[in-house]
């Protein structure tokens, strides 16, 4: 016999279910990570901080390293989206604006990330800081075009490497932290002797 559940109550199916409990999973490790270091937080850690047994993480996630691995996509792809919407751009210095706005955005939202590559070199190894040489090399192209100067390559290394700043920075609310890193991604991006060249690169192939 069906069991009655109360009016206007939805039912949540049982991959919804799922879904929210690995989503959970994932940011309690997330937090953990950050407090406790990567190799410090076991499955049994997690497990205890949610309230499950260490066999319900273990059905969503075999190791810790698919957990790692699980809250870093979402990163890696939102800095894919963001790329697509550059490479539609024609100009260049809208491109470098819109880059220093999305980035900065990207380092707001991701904050406790930079947190974690602060004190984890295993982190740092898995993240999108340590990211691939394809990656890199299509931002580039994206941002400067074709061949992109040694000034251009080093500012948008030191555009990344802002994230590992972050937690130097951890004590200011959002607003502030978004404040304080967009004119200094701004002013990296302003690569001397950029400004009068750009006319000439306004329709790089991205």
């Amino acid at each position: 016999m069906p069991s009655e559940r109360e009016p206007g109550v939805p039912v949540v199916s049982r991959s919804a279910q799922a879904a929210a409990t690995r989503q959970q999973i994932v940011a309690t490790a997330q937090r953990l990570f950050a407090g406790r270091g990567y190799q410090a937080t076991s499955l049994q850690a997690i497990a205890d901080e949610m309230g499950l047994t260490k066999a319900a993480v273990y059905y969503h996630f075999r190791t810790k390293a698919q957990i790692l691995q699980a809250s870093l996509d979402p990163a890696v792809e939102e800095m894919a989206v963001l790329l697509d919407e550059l490479a539609g751009m024609p100009s260049r210095q809208e491109r470098l604006d819109a880059y220093a706005v999305g980035w900065v955005d990207f380092l707001v939202r991701n904050r406790e990330l930079g947190t974690m590559l602060l004190h984890d070199p295993e982190i740092r190894a898995a993240s999108i800081y340590a990211e691939n040489d394809r990656r890199r090399r299509r931002i580039l192209r994206v941002l400067f075009g074709n061949s992109p100067t040694p000034s251009e390559r080093m500012a948008y290394v030191m555009c990344v490497w802002m994230l590992e700043g972050l937690g130097e920075l951890s004590d200011l609310p959002d607003d502030d932290l978004r404040a304080t890193l967009l004119p200094t991604a701004r002013g990296l991006l302003a690569v001397p002797g950029s400004a009068g060249s750009a006319g000439s690169a306004e329709s790089d192939e991205a």
